[in-house]
């Protein structure tokens, strides 16, 4: 039996410094190679480096064992029309070509194709054209004078546009906080994994973070995406009774679930699944387990001690993390209040009546006094010239105006919402997948370092 100072003594020596032995022989042709019996610095004679499997890489595997990579596999396990990737993404375009006229042709995602703009405009065209019949059908109409009729469907402009432009640079950045937010959430689960490997966690362990955070970040993309829609005025009408809206509740959550199934097939286990299904809000409580399994790391001897600042800075990392969620969150939930929304949409909405009338007054002046003119016998055609014209500048300024600021109107609540309509919508799936990719290649580099040993904070 070895005394005590022998022991002493053996536990002080570090496993660095004990002298690694020659590499081992090359395996015979056929045999399995096992990546944990090669060489750490350095590759074998005539076989090629064998890296060890990570556990992204593992959790991606079918029942038959395919080997394929986690973040490029589960895309191909999916329905091609549910693909996130086919979904329209608002930051990827060519900012080149909105300076020249090409921007004409950018019509996909656009404030132009949204009906409910469209729509304004017909009925603002069908208004324009009953106030030209009857006006038409008046004998006195000649009496009246265009250019007063002019101040009717101007005086609005300047004052809805200015209302218009605090909105939209208000939406601008209530959509680059919640962007932020987002990206921190994505930032907290790298950080993780890389504190899990300055202090030389085990591969379990730190696969377990890294994997209820990327979890966390689909359940929360896809929870927020989920009632989506292409434009504004889509939305479906809500239930009003509670049981519906229970019912509706379940619903959701189980569409949610089947999601994630089927864009990241094993990423939450059988029995993690059936517990975070009884919560709708299982990505924030998802970091509830990352703190509990942070502190039994820490009374295990995993990681330092809790009185430590190095475990202070990784609660901090936890606390980022559901800070990150609570404002995301936020934004969806908190909207602007109703009675500035609404004044606002009835300013803009009253401004393009208002000129619809004007442009119909002026449209069915002009037609009368050139009817007028035309049985008295008098040269009409400088006439004609001039109410052309006339008619071409109300049309510019009493029917033009009122569409930009109605595109106004819908750009600003696109982006107000940004998990409400596709067309502001986040690139959140993109972003996971960033993150993923990142935390491959940071678990290859932190497997194989390559000119010392990895660290490791609890000798064994």
């Amino acid at each position: 039996m070895a005394t005590a100072p022998n022991m002493e003594e053996n536990a002080a020596v570090p496993p660095a410094v004990v002298e690694a032995g020659p590499p081992p022989a090359e395996p015979a042709a056929g045999s399995d190679i096992d990546p944990e019996r090669q060489p750490l610095l350095g590759e074998a004679e005539g076989t090629e480096f064998a890296r060890t499997k990570s556990w992204w890489q593992r959790f991606s595997e079918k029942a038959s064992e395919t080997k394929q990579q986690w973040f490029s596999s589960v895309f191909a396990r999916g329905d091609e029309k549910t693909n996130i990737e086919e979904e329209w993404d608002s930051t990827q375009y060519d900012i080149t070509q909105i300076t020249s006229w090409t921007a004409f042709t950018m019509v996909e995602g656009c404030a132009w194709d949204n009906v409910s703009l469209w729509k304004c405009t017909g009925q603002a065209l069908i208004i324009s054209c009953l106030v030209t019949l009857t006006v038409y059908f008046i004998p006195d109409a000649v009496l009246i004078k265009p250019e007063k009729i002019e101040k009717l469907g101007t005086f609005l402009n300047v004052f809805v546009g200015l209302l218009l432009g605090f909105f939209l640079s208000s939406s601008m950045n209530r959509w680059w906080n919640c962007v932020t937010a987002f990206l921190e959430l994505l930032d907290a689960v790298r950080s993780m994994q890389m504190q899990m490997t300055a202090l030389g966690v085990s591969q379990e362990k730190s696969e377990t973070l890294s994997r209820y955070g990327i979890l966390s970040a689909w359940l929360l993309h896809l929870s927020l995406n989920l009632e989506c829609v292409s434009h504004p005025g889509e939305g479906e009408v809500k239930c009003q009774t509670k049981e519906e809206q229970q019912e509706v509740e379940k619903e959701r959550t189980e569409r949610i679930w089947k999601k994630v199934e089927e864009l990241r097939p094993n990423l939450v286990k059988e029995a993690e699944k059936q517990v975070l299904m009884q919560y709708s809000e299982c990505y924030a409580l998802l970091w509830t387990w990352v703190a509990s399994l942070i502190g039994r790391m820490s009374q295990d001897g995993e990681i330092p001690p809790m009185p430590s600042p190095t475990y202070g800075r990784i609660l901090n990392i936890v606390q980022q993390a559901y800070g990150s969620i609570r404002d995301v969150r936020a934004v969806h939930l908190i909207k602007a209040p109703f009675i500035y929304i609404h004044t606002l949409a009835i300013l803009v909405h009253v401004n393009n009546i208002l000129n619809a009338i004007s442009f119909g007054l002026i449209l069915g002046i002009a037609f009368t006094t050139g009817a007028a003119d035309s049985k008295s016998g008098l040269r009409t055609d400088r006439h004609w010239t001039a109410v052309l014209t006339s008619v071409f500048m109300s049309f510019c300024t009493s029917m033009l105006a009122p569409i930009l600021y109605l595109a106004l109107l819908e750009v600003s609540v696109c982006v107000a919402q940004p998990f409400t309509y596709a067309d502001a919508k986040i690139p959140g799936a993109r972003f996971i997948r960033a993150l993923e990719e990142d935390l491959t290649s940071a678990a290859d580099l932190s497997e194989h370092p390559p000119l010392w040993q990895k660290p490791c904070f609890k000798v064994k």
